[in-house]
């Protein structure tokens, strides 16, 4: 899947240019920056490692949704209804 590109910032610090790209990626945004004066980790990477901590977040929710809430721990009722049964005891 592909990133959607958003929009670009300059952003200027003691003579220092910075272009800060941002994109979306599978309903997350993120931003990727270049230095203009100096060389930095390049783009193509940090687009690369971005988008695998997004995939990363997406994969541990869906584990998480996939074992439902119910199943980890009791539903409200079930819990009133514990109370209740302790307190007429």
């Amino acid at each position: 899947m592909k990133a959607k590109f958003i929009r670009k910032h300059y952003y200027n610090y003691y003579g220092v240019t910075t272009v800060i790209l941002e994109y979306e990626y599978r309903e997350h945004t993120y931003t990727v920056e270049e230095n203009l004066s100096k060389g930095n980790e390049p783009l193509s990477w940090q687009h690369k490692n971005a988008q695998s901590y997004i995939d990363e977040i997406i994969e541990r929710e869906t584990k998480i949704d996939g074992v439902g809430p119910s199943k980890i721990k009791p539903t409200v009722d079930e819990a009133l209804n514990e109370l209740f049964k302790f307190w007429e005891a």
